[in-house]
């Protein structure tokens, strides 16, 4: 068994606690957001999350690829050739750009597909119009994610926590002046909230590319140079980014469009309910997130390093932390489940449904954690095939099945969805724990294309000679 150091604990706080506040600054957006949306109508809070959900699920799949970028920057900082980090944030940058473009393909969709899920006409036509709004922001999220993992590869997490803070900010100033006509601006209701969730997009791509290009990063790591668009890395990039933007992809499938199908069907305050307690769950899972993408970086460096020992150390360490912390959510959830739910909605519906929902994330909170952690080390190493693979699988064998086997067979409403998801989280955890124990992830190489190519190289200069 190996015990935490606290050598190894602060090491990793000081590199997590600047993404973990970065995401707690995201959190508290979504609070407030939610909040400022709920004081419209319940039909409107019921619209926003099934719309966010699918807008993001939209987007996971290209910005799992982009946040990979931490996992070369990192190991190319270990290895001591930084430039080449940059290299790859440029890829990421140049697939934001397609797949912001792409995007708009989505937009006559909206209404047949939101039709699809049986919620109520009013909900829908809001549904369709939040969508709408939030496709001209995925771009800049993918955009987002390959800047952010740059710098928390190079062990520079303030950056994107400054640029975060500013643009929550920005993003609660409109979200108020546009849902009810505030400081000149027009009223828009929900899609109001979604127009500030863009424009704060752009104000926090807009901060991170400034000092991606400014002229110290551009000394330190060539930031200025590397901007050529090369085949060779996007493939690399796409290799090794795919599984991990599928795994977020049908995570976010699972969590959300699969429970909004099956949860809208019976009605808008389970919808509510759902919602709601969604946003408290950010409370834990995000943080953990942020914990997660520390320790991307952490294990890059020293596999870049060639200091494997060192990586597990770390690894275990922040398993530590992990399970500390969501260890006391559970407690906090399971509590307090009753006054939270109370605090966004008074209908006595919304609170029963959502203070079970608070029941099952108490049920999951230290598997969620574990899953995290050992998921965010495999990243590091570029293991990202076999997560994607075993999400695929329990996706398939345990979530999809019992969600509908408990809709179908059981009067448990919306309960029953979530009672999947808790099996799912809990497998997944442990599934994870196997994977980072058994060693495998070890032996990749991410750079193995390159190496090969190298060697090509050096074979055909001593050919020559």
């Amino acid at each position: 068994m190996i015990f935490p150091s606290p050598e190894g604990l602060r090491e990793i706080l000081r590199l997590a606690i600047p993404i973990i506040a970065s995401m707690a600054s995201a959190t508290v957006m979504g609070f407030v957001d939610t909040w400022l949306i709920a004081l419209v109508g319940t039909a409107e809070v019921a619209a926003a999350m099934p719309a966010g959900i699918v807008a993001y699920t939209l987007t996971a799949l290209p910005l799992g690829i982009t946040q990979c970028v931490s996992t070369f920057a990192a190991q190319a900082l270990g290895r001591g050739t930084p430039a080449e980090g940059a290299a790859f944030t440029w890829q990421g940058l140049y697939l934001s750009l397609a797949v912001g473009l792409a995007s708009f393909l989505l937009w006559p969709a909206a209404p047949g597909f939101f039709s699809l899920f049986g919620h109520e006409p009013e909900v829908v036509a809001l549904e369709v119009v939040y969508l709408r709004v939030r496709l001209w922001g995925i771009g800049f999220a993918v955009a987002i994610g390959a800047l952010n993992g740059f710098f928390y590869g190079i062990h520079r997490p303030k950056v994107p926590l400054v640029a975060m803070i500013v643009a929550n900010a920005v993003n609660i100033v409109l979200c108020y002046a546009l849902i009810f006509g505030r400081l000149g601006l027009p009223g828009l209701g929900l899609a109001g909230a979604a127009v500030a969730m863009v424009l704060g997009f752009v104000v926090q791509t807009g901060l991170l590319l400034s000092v991606f290009l400014s002229r110290p990063c551009s000394r330190a790591f060539g930031t200025r140079t590397g901007w050529h668009f090369a085949w060779s890395r996007m493939r690399q990039l796409l290799h090794i980014g795919w599984p991990a933007g599928l795994q977020t992809a049908l995570d976010v499938l699972g969590w959300g469009v699969l429970i909004v199908l099956l949860v809208g069907r019976f009605g808008k305050a389970q919808l509510a309910a759902s919602n709601i307690a969604i946003q408290y769950m950010t409370i834990s899972f995000m943080p953990a997130l942020g914990l997660g993408q520390a320790l991307t970086a952490l294990v890059g460096r020293y596999i870049g390093e060639g200091r494997l020992d060192l990586a597990v150390q770390r690894v275990y360490e922040a398993l530590f932390l992990a399970i500390a912390y969501m260890g006391l959510m559970c407690v906090i959830y399971a509590a307090f489940r009753v006054p939270f739910m109370a605090f966004f909605n008074s209908d006595p519906q919304v609170i029963q449904a959502g203070s079970n929902i608070l029941l099952c994330a108490a049920a999951f909170q230290v598997f969620d954690g574990m899953g995290i952690t050992f998921a965010g080390a495999l990243r590091g190493a570029g293991d990202t095939h076999w997560i994607a693979g075993v999400t695929i699988l329990l996706l398939l064998c345990v979530f999809a099945p019992l969600s509908l086997g408990s809709v179908a067979f059981t009067d448990l409403q919306s309960l029953g969805p979530w009672l999947a998801g808790t099996v799912n989280v809990i497998l997944l955890g442990l599934a994870l724990w196997w994977r980072f124990a058994g060693g495998r992830w070890q032996e990749i190489n991410i750079f193995a294309p390159a190496a090969a190519r190298n060697l090509r190289v050096l074979s055909s200069q001593e050919a020559a000679r």
